[in-house]
């Protein structure tokens, strides 16, 4: 930043402000901030690692004056080497009008600063990359909405105290937050300090687990959780957006949809199971998730609209119950070891429009399920070594004139494409990526008029075929407007 900065007393708009590493370039200190309170917007500080002296630049900046500022972005740089034992986040302290903050890199002491809580007309609070241990209590926040912790390796809890179990409190407990979301701390196993560890085998499944049978996310729309092995935390019965849990545990889980909330609502109202509300459902090798629990899960979620199911090794989609399910649009399943076939009830799913299969090995056919999902406009399917295409009759596909998109990736049985591909007479693209032993294409494909992209890929002897105007296949592809071959 330049020097004389401070000077621009009226000035209204500094969306950012870097620190020189080592002062060798002229630039403005942090003190060049002290008479600047017209400042509106946001303001981003960066390179705070570099700030010499840090206890009183940080005081000297007068953040707290600075009333306009609706956002404060402070990061410190990730190749900081200052060992400045004063610094500290109590220096760098806003105006309680502040809406936004976001903490990024601070690598000084592990606390947090005490002037949080005057903070109550924040929204969204975003902290990355530091070392705290623990968080102050967000949950009196009256105004917060969004909450993310990301990348805080060392953080253990997320709230000093005991969790009540009193009903009376759940008004001010988060009473505006709408999206959480906590990322990559491996350290943080229950949101409430305690001494009482959780063993992952027992089967204190049920709500009265560490008390948290009525400490309750009055409002939460959206929770996504990954990479953090939470054991106990607040539940969330009634998210009515996005359920994200990735490399966690599966017990907050289950003590979720095991939880009574009927009786505001007669018993036979669907509407009253915990995540009735849910949209989607995104779920990624989880502990102690087996086909039980996520069956069980299922049944709740008759509002889902998405569900992606990945990297769980104990499932066996066959076993589970689909009929619940008949709201569903888009499904992806990922890396599920037992899946031979797709499961027959899925032909419940008269809505689903987009459908993607990656990474079962043993997955030997999708079919005959195929052809009651009539809706289907969206069909991938890769890396699946044992899987046969040409295994389904033609007939499976005569009412499949909703298909717009195929991709077809590193299927190595797949010698050539199957006749249904005539049927699906309205597709738009069609992706054929690393398929080695598919050598030429069908005359079929000429019926493909609407086909506006083909993309051939990694397939070395297809490719020279489909070559314009001087090989085998161009005759049956000419037609389609773009073409792509590569290798």
């Amino acid at each position: 930043m330049p020097r004389g900065i401070g000077k621009l007393t009226s000035l209204e708009t500094l969306s950012e402000f870097v620190v020189d590493k080592d002062g060798s370039h002229g630039g403005a200190d942090l003190s060049e901030l002290r008479l600047l309170n017209n400042l509106r917007g946001q303001l981003q500080i960066r390179n705070l690692g570099f700030v010499k002296n840090a206890k009183e630049k940080f005081k000297a900046a007068n953040l707290k004056e600075k009333q306009h500022l609706r956002s404060l972005n402070l990061y410190w740089n990730a190749d900081n080497d200052d060992d400045d034992d004063e610094k500290s986040l109590e220096d760098l302290q806003p105006h309680p009008n502040l809406k936004e903050l976001w903490i990024r890199g601070w690598r000084g002491d592990a606390k947090f600063p005490s002037w949080l809580s005057l903070l109550t007309n924040l929204v969204k609070i975003n902290i990355r990359d530091g070392n705290f241990k623990h968080n102050p209590s967000f949950a009196q926040l009256p105004c917060l909405k969004h909450l993310h912790i990301d990348n805080c390796t060392e953080l253990q809890y997320m709230d000093d105290n005991s969790p009540k179990g009193s009903q009376g409190e759940a008004q001010s407990f988060f009473p505006s937050l709408k999206l959480l979301r906590l990322w990559d701390c491996p350290n943080m196993r229950s949101w409430w300090r305690t001494k009482k560890s959780i063993d992952d085998d027992s089967n204190e499944d049920d709500t009265t687990v560490m008390g948290t049978a009525t400490t309750v996310f009055p409002c939460l729309s959206s929770l996504e959780i990954e990479n953090c092995p939470l054991t106990s935390m607040p539940l969330y019965p009634s998210l009515d957006g996005e359920l994200e849990l990735k490399n966690t545990n599966s017990r907050p889980l289950k003590q979720t949809i095991k939880m009574n909330i009927t009786s505001r609502t007669p018993s036979s109202s669907t509407s009253s199971l915990p995540l009735s509300k849910l949209k989607s459902f995104i779920v990624n090798s989880i502990e102690g998730l087996d086909t039980h629990t996520l069956d069980e899960c299922l049944q709740h979620l008759t509002g889902l609209k998405t569900l992606e199911i990945t990297d769980c090794k104990e499932v066996d989609l066959e076993g589970m119950q689909w009929e619940r399910l008949k709201n569903l649009s888009g499904l992806r399943i990922d890396n599920i070891p037992k899946l031979v076939s797709l499961p027959i009830g899925l032909r419940h799913l008269v809505q689903l429009k987009t459908l993607g299969i990656r990474n079962c090995s043993a997955l030997r056919s999708p079919f005959p399920v195929f052809q009651h999902l009539t809706f289907l406009e969206y069909f991938s399917i890769s890396n699946c070594k044992e899987l046969e295409l040409s295994a389904a009759g033609i007939q499976i596909f005569q009412d499949h004139t909703s298909l717009r998109f195929l991709g077809l990736e590193n299927i190595p049985k797949c010698w050539h494409l199957p006749e249904w591909l005539q049927h699906l007479t309205n597709l738009q693209e069609l992706y054929l990526i690393d398929l080695p032993n598919l050598t030429s294409l069908p005359d079929e494909m000429r019926c493909l008029t609407n086909l506006q992209i083909l993309e051939i890929g990694r397939i070395p002897e297809l490719e020279e075929r489909c070559r314009k105007d001087i090989d085998a296949d161009w005759h049956k592809i000419a037609h389609i407007p773009n073409i792509q071959l590569y290798q």
